[in-house]
């Protein structure tokens, strides 16, 4: 049995700026964008009465949003 197909979209956006001698890089990144639950990690074991078995024990991560600046001089 395989699970369902996993759908999880990354987007990021970086902006090159210049000042003086320096070089900034602004950074914007979004994780799994469609905010997909999908199972990672199914209970494959199955016991006395059956009602674990295929149960989710791990879905895919909530969005997350994290955001950067690299500087190079």
């Amino acid at each position: 049995m395989y699970g369902d197909r996993m759908y999880q979209i990354d987007f990021r956006l970086a902006k090159n700026l210049k000042y003086g001698s320096t070089r900034w890089q602004a950074q914007f990144e979004l994780y799994n964008a469609l905010n997909g639950n999908s199972v990672l990690a199914p209970n494959n074991n199955y016991g006395t009465n059956g009602v674990s078995w295929q149960v989710p024990l791990t879905i895919l991560p909530a969005r997350l949003v994290k955001f950067g600046v690299q500087l190079s001089f």
